[in-house]
């Protein structure tokens, strides 16, 4: 199952860079909650390229840009064109906030991606938890109660919720 979850992660960012059309924009990209991926991120083949490429986990020996809590208040507002919050918000205890936070953070015009499993087995790790399972219900609530027009929402093959939207 966890290669399935894998794989149809890695085809949801290639259709979101086939929308957004990433490369070379100079963007400031973020990447929320970076355990298990090489450095720079999993995500940085999609999204990376000729874009300032950054990274947010609260565990410091991740070595992220940022050693923040996605929970609380971080950062300046609207500093980044791009937020990915990929396999993370199932891991964080408050979620509805940590999607508030990452529109807070988001340039106005900007973008923002978030997936969870939906039907997955439990996998907490090594500093963190594992709480939730994110309904298409749940993601597109609490982007549109925190400011986000959708792009598009998609639970794929009943195992992963995905969002795109826009500030």
């Amino acid at each position: 199952m966890a290669s399935e979850v894998r794989q149809r992660i890695f085809e949801t960012m290639e259709e979101y860079a086939k929308i957004l059309e990433p490369k070379g924009k100079h963007w400031r990209v973020l990447e929320v909650g970076i355990d298990g991926d090489p450095k720079p991120g999993g995500n940085f083949k999609y999204f990376g390229d000729g874009n300032v490429y950054e990274t947010l986990d609260y565990l410091e020996r991740l070595k992220p840009t940022y050693v923040q809590d996605i929970q609380k208040t971080i950062l300046s507002s609207e500093f980044f064109d791009l937020i990915i919050c990929s396999q993370t918000l199932e891991h964080v205890y408050e979620p509805v906030k940590a999607i508030n936070e990452i529109f807070r953070i988001l340039k106005k015009g900007g973008y923002a991606i978030l997936d969870a499993p939906f039907t997955y087995p439990y996998h907490p790790a090594e500093g963190y938890n594992d709480y939730w399972r994110m309904t298409p219900a749940l993601l597109r609530t609490a982007a549109a109660k925190a400011g986000f027009s959708e792009i598009t929402c998609d639970l794929s093959n009943n195992l992963l919720t995905s969002i795109l939207v826009r500030r």
